[in-house]
């Protein structure tokens, strides 16, 4: 005989009420297992799946979650079990297992019960993709930039006050020439709004630098992949730049 076990009497009890035709005779209201008729019409016993996996949600605090319009778009509710309730039950289960694309992994060829283990496995998939993809190349970029600014900021506030071993920083690592080194040691010369653009200016300069170095790195890439010669970058001081020398953690 088919048997349903519940998370409660109430909703055991709920359910025997609204198939009481299909219940078997050795049933027992006061148990939270709902036991059916060996014949009783599929449609019946995915209704008693459904109710018995959200009634132990619920008490697993989970239960049914409202669906949104994309998810229903995502669900075709012609097959097999598919229903609304079997949906935001599954859902359930997904969101306490973290998986966030959890339409996915649903199959309404499932039981609810069932979909506890995909949704484990899909839980263990989507956190070992997140390990793995690491950083892109535009937060990579971003990383760069925002290092690069940080270290050419500090060495122009120490330049400034006469830090030697600072302002030859700025000319090897930020671009500067010895003229602008002068300047910037001569910066109450220039009026504050002027010094401001000037230094506003030669981050944007820098960024470009970076990106350009990015750039022909991911040409030279290219060329490796295909067996082609590098090219060296005029602009770059003839260098044939590749992802290797590109220190990304700048």
């Amino acid at each position: 005989m088919p048997e349903f076990e519940f998370g409660d009497r109430i909703a055991a009890n709920q359910f025997r009420d609204d198939h009481a035709d299909h219940l078997c005779s050795d049933d027992d209201r006061r148990k939270r297992t709902v036991t059916l008729v060996s014949d009783a019409p599929e449609q019946v016993l995915d209704q008693a799946a459904v109710a018995a996996a959200v009634s132990r949600e619920d008490h697993r605090g989970t239960g049914q979650l409202e669906l949104s319009e994309s998810e229903r778009d995502r669900i075709d509710f012609s097959k097999a079990r598919a229903s609304i309730p079997h949906a935001r039950a599954v859902k359930g289960i997904a969101t306490n297992e973290g998986v966030d694309d959890w339409t996915a992994y649903y199959d309404p060829t499932l039981s609810v019960d069932e979909h506890q283990g995909v949704m484990e496995r899909a839980s263990r998939d989507e956190r070992g993709s997140r390990m793995d993809s690491g950083p892109t190349a535009d937060e990579r970029l971003a990383s760069t930039e925002q290092a690069l600014d940080e270290e050419c900021e500090r060495a122009q506030d120490y330049c400034e006050d006469g830090d030697s071993d600072a302002c030859e920083y700025l000319t090897e690592g930020c671009g500067f020439d010895d003229e602008d080194v002068a300047a910037l040691l001569d910066a109450e010369e220039m009026p504050g709004e002027a010094y401001g653009l000037k230094n506003k200016l030669w981050q944007q300069y820098q960024v470009a630098i970076a990106e350009a170095k990015e750039a022909a790195a991911g040409i030279n890439e290219v060329h490796q992949q295909y067996d082609r010669d590098l090219v060296s970058f005029e602009e770059l001081g003839d260098r044939k730049l590749t992802p290797a020398d590109i220190d990304w953690n700048q």
